[in-house]
């Protein structure tokens, strides 16, 4: 049961020891114009609904309800309500709401933006031993590797020559290798940032066999997120850029020690230069158009929201069923998806047996750059501070994933360039580029 109360303001409703605290209750301060809530698990409506706020599927009534944050009390809800997600804002009429755990592919909550590249490699006469050249990369950094091998070798002998060679003369090339004894092959796998270095081919001695549709999807456009070669964040300063700050404290940690050291810079620029060159002899147009280091870098170099440029205008849930579907045939004859990433947002869902929750897979999607920059930019950056951030507040509560703005590093759907997409960054609290071949946590959003 719960209890409707009406006061004539906070006075009064503070006031007020009759007030039952064994029950959940609506109070409405009639001077505010508010309603406070107290209680254990209190029930709103949507229209309620605010950051933190925990969104339950009711499996009595089949519907979405919504539990203030500040009466959560895990161990207490009913049984009939089953936790789907968490308010981090809202969107006109639509709540916008966070999942309660991170996205698995593969059996991994760390994820690749795109799929890597390989090959086989087969043919090798390893009964009367021989020999054989691959090479790796093109142009200036083209390098050929000799193999040879004696009579009654094993490919796991030839693997150990590829694998040392990888992991060191080339090993900034982005080349892993693997013994595939089912088939008698060397699996070659590529993740890297640039077709120079993706590059492999056979010269002599073996056969190598690429994928039916040969492309390297982590140093490829997608050709359906971008119009260009490239998009970008605007800063607050009007420069468009390839990051920009989203969670501030964690901004200003990190840039007034690791910002640059240099001089004369001026107000408009995209070089972020640290607090302690922030001074009137160092950079004195940055001092005179700013009281304090602080000022002058959340005035820069800030994301700029709201925002009528570049990716901030990118739409995550059409991103991500953009991309999320596409899939290839691999080495293996397996058909995998292009772009794991949003394949595993859009394999989230939120199950209950017997109902439709509305939250099943495809209602969910990779964050677009905005809806990053609104996820993360008020997000406490450790569990210390969990009490001032009513998102992560009632993920702990659950025992659900957090996702602090410190040291958490989530993927977006947008696009960046043929090599990176958007990716909230939590070592330096922006929102900027990163490679598509990088591993990193997949937090789906949805909207109700």
């Amino acid at each position: 049961m719960s209890q409707i109360n009406k006061y004539a303001d906070k006075a009064a409703y503070e006031s007020d020891t009759a007030r039952l605290r064994t029950l959940s209750s609506e109070s409405y301060i009639e001077n505010d114009g508010v309603l406070l809530y107290d209680g254990v698990n209190a029930v709103v409506p949507k229209s309620a609904a605010g950051v933190g706020d925990l969104v339950v599927f009711d499996k009595t009534e089949g519907v979405l309800k919504f539990i203030k944050g500040a009466t959560l009390v895990a161990d207490k809800m009913p049984a009939e309500l089953v936790p789907a997600g968490v308010v981090y804002g809202r969107h006109g009429d639509k709540v916008r709401i966070v999942s309660l755990e991170n996205a698995i592919f593969d059996g991994s909550t760390s994820i690749q933006w795109a799929a890597p590249y390989e090959v086989a490699l087969w043919g090798f006469d390893l009964a009367a031993g021989g020999t054989a050249v691959l090479t790796f990369g093109t142009g200036i950094y083209k390098v050929d590797l000799p193999l040879t091998w004696g009579a009654g070798a094993k490919l796991s002998d030839i693997h150990a020559q590829i694998n040392s060679f990888v992991t060191g003369q080339i090993k900034d090339y982005g080349w892993a290798s693997s013994v595939d004894e089912a088939n008698s092959r060397i699996i070659m796998s590529s993740n890297t940032w640039s077709p120079v270095f993706s590059t492999i081919g056979v010269v002599s001695g073996c056969q190598i066999t690429r994928p039916p549709e040969d492309v390297d999807y982590q140093t490829t456009l997608t050709g359906v997120l971008i119009e260009g070669t490239n998009d970008y964040i605007r800063c607050k300063n009007g420069v468009n850029v390839s990051f920009a700050g989203c969670n501030p404290e964690r901004f200003l940690q990190y840039y007034s020690i690791n910002g640059r050291d240099v001089t004369n810079i001026v107000p408009g620029s995209s070089i972020i230069i640290r607090e302690s060159v922030f001074t009137e002899e160092a950079n004195p147009e940055l001092v005179a158009a700013y009281a304090t280091y602080r000022d002058y870098l959340f005035g820069e170099h800030l994301a700029e929201y709201p925002s009528a440029y570049g990716t901030m205008l990118r739409d995550g849930r059409m991103n991500t069923a953009k991309i999320g579907g596409l899939r290839f045939v691999n080495i293996h004859g397996e058909s995998v998806p292009c772009y794991p990433a949003a394949a595993a947002a859009l394999d989230y869902s939120v199950t209950v047996e017997g109902a439709t929750t509305g939250l099943e897979a495809g209602a969910w999607w990779m964050p677009s750059v905005e809806e990053m920059y609104l996820l993360m930019r008020d997000r406490a950056l450790t569990a210390a501070d969990v009490a001032k951030d009513p998102v992560n507040l009632s993920l702990t509560q659950l025992g659900k994933a957090t996702c602090y703005g410190g040291g958490y590093s989530i993927k977006t759907s947008c696009e960046y360039n043929t090599n990176s997409s958007f990716v909230y960054e939590g070592l330096s609290g922006y929102i900027g580029s990163q490679y598509k071949a990088v591993k990193a946590h997949v937090r789906p959003v949805s909207e109700i």
